[in-house]
């Protein structure tokens, strides 16, 4: 049989998301998802979702997003609480570490979306940091907003250094409309969280795709991290500008 979920959603425990448990549950249902991952920025998923299983129909995953020294990392799959990363970033072996004590998967999220570096210099490192991983995030409905190609890039570093690795996809959500926009079909012997595990990580047939979003929820997002943060009327300045940019791009999109 086969399952369809979202493996990146983060919510209301995130600096930069408004989004409840409830709204992202009712979303997931309403876009026919059978799974949903928790994957908010530095924090342990909420207590009360262990044991982990299904709320309202979906199945939901624990997890956390920490941010790393080499980038995103996810963790999926958490069987208890993971710490939390006090400072905001930590090392990618600490994460690393955090993150299969607490019983998760290792998945490298988004892992071309920073143009920082240079393809060949993120090929590179990505390399390096395999042998590490139980995963790699292959498709992020919004890393392709500042990397167009951000995905396909993704799908061959899998292939050339996560060939046995899980192979996951998500929206990245901030927002309820956002949750579904990528989404990862799986094959699974039964409708569970174990089997859903063992199928990612036994390399069991997966496929996945994304749908048009409006670039004005990344703003969205933005400015909730503004609120919540307490920033200064500069940086609201710039969101503004930012906020026209992506209006711009929504209005392009819209014709094309």
């Amino acid at each position: 049989m086969e399952l369809r979920g979202d493996l990146h959603v983060h919510t209301c425990r995130s600096p930069d998301s408004d989004t409840t448990l409830e709204q992202a549950l009712s979303a997931a249902k309403a876009a026919g998802l059978d799974f949903l991952a928790l994957t908010d920025h530095n924090l342990p998923p909420d207590p009360s979702l262990f044991p982990a299983g299904r709320r309202q129909g979906i199945l939901v995953i624990p997890g956390v997003e920490y941010s790393t020294d080499r980038g995103h990392l996810l963790g999926l799959f958490l069987e208890r609480p993971c710490p939390p990363a006090e400072e905001g970033r930590v090392t990618f072996s600490q994460a690393v570490a955090w993150i299969r004590q607490s019983g998760g998967l290792a998945v490298l999220a988004h892992p071309f979306q920073s143009t920082a570096q240079t393809v060949e210099e993120r090929m590179a490192q990505l390399e390096s940091l395999a042998p590490l991983l139980d995963g790699l995030e292959v498709c992020n409905r919004r890393a392709t907003k500042k990397r167009r190609n951000a995905n396909s890039l993704a799908e061959q570093a899998k292939a050339r250094f996560l060939p046995r690795g899980a192979s996951t996809a998500g929206s990245d959500a901030h927002s309820p409309q956002e949750i579904g926009t990528a989404v990862l079909t799986v094959t699974v012997e039964e409708p569970t969280l174990q089997a859903l595990r063992q199928a990612l990580t036994q390399g069991a047939p997966c496929s996945w795709k994304t749908a048009p979003c409006g670039n004005r929820l990344i703003a969205k997002s933005q400015r909730i991290m503004l609120r919540k943060t307490g920033a200064s009327p500069k940086a609201y300045a710039r969101w503004l500008a930012f906020w026209g940019l992506c209006l711009v791009r929504d209005l392009k999109q819209k014709r094309a």
